[in-house]
C-alpha cells in the first residue's frame, strides 16, 4: 500500500500557491497533546486522583521522505512570482524576472558561477526539488500572509486520511555519502489556525 503527502503553500484566502507531492514517504509521526493536571488525594488510591483539563490541545506532525530524481515533476502547482496571489507579492522580493514553472525553478538567491544571472534548476531532479522547497516553504512572519497545509493520502486506494492547516516549523535536508543522488527531507508541521493568514 502506498502513502503520499501533499505539501501545500496557501494564500490567506486558501488559494493554492504551491503543491508538492512527497512521493517516497519513509516515516510519519502524528501526535496530539492534551495537557491535564492531576492531583492525587492523600490517604487514597490512584483511582481517586482528581484530573482537570484547563489548557488547550496542540498537535504536531513529523514526516520524512526521500527526494530523488523523478520522471515527472512532483510539483503539481506553482503560481507566478509577482502580483496578488504570487509567491512573492512585493516587488523588492523579486530579484529577477524568471518566474518558476512546473519543470524549472529559478532561485531567488543563488546566482550562476558567472554571477550574471540566477541559477535555474530542473524540478525533476533531487537537487532542484531541494532548492525550491527550501526557498518556497520558509515563512517570513506576519508580513507573509501564507499558511501551509498537508494531506496524507492513501495513493493505492485513492482517499485522503488527513488534511490539516498549520505552519512548517522546521525543514531539514540530509545527504548521505552512500546515496549521492538523493536527499532525505524531514518536516515538522504544527497544526492549527494561522492567525496572520486569516481573512
Amino acid at each position: 500500500m502506498g502513502y503520499m503527502i501533499r505539501l501545500k503553500l496557501l494564500s490567506k484566502y486558501g488559494n493554492e500557491k504551491v503543491v508538492y507531492e512527497c512521493r517516497n514517504l519513509q516515516s510519519l509521526d502524528w501526535s496530539a497533546t492534551m495537557p491535564i493536571s492531576t492531583m492525587g488525594l492523600p490517604e487514597d488510591y490512584f483511582q481517586a486522583a482528581i484530573i482537570t483539563k484547563a489548557d488547550g490541545n496542540t498537535a504536531k506532525l513529523n514526516f520524512t521522505w526521500v527526494i530523488k530524481d523523478e520522471d515527472t515533476t512532483p510539483f503539481t502547482t506553482i503560481t507566478s512570482w509577482g502580483g496578488t496571489g504570487g509567491l512573492w507579492n512585493n516587488a523588492p522580493d523579486l530579484p529577477h524576472s524568471h518566474a518558476p514553472n512546473l519543470n524549472t525553478y529559478y532561485s531567488r538567491k543563488i546566482k550562476t558561477t558567472s554571477g550574471s544571472d540566477y541559477q535555474s534548476f530542473d524540478l525533476k531532479t533531487a537537487d532542484g526539488q531541494m532548492v525550491a522547497l527550501s526557498e518556497m516553504f520558509e515563512k517570513r512572519g506576519f508580513t507573509g500572509e501564507d499558511k501551509h497545509q498537508f494531506e496524507l493520502r492513501n495513493d493505492t486506494d485513492g482517499y485522503d486520511l488527513f488534511q490539516e492547516d498549520g505552519i512548517v516549523g522546521r525543514i531539514s535536508f540530509q545527504k548521505a555519502a552512500q546515496d549521492p543522488v538523493t536527499w532525505n527531507c524531514s518536516i515538522e508541521f504544527t497544526m492549527g489556525d494561522v492567525i496572520d493568514a486569516s481573512v
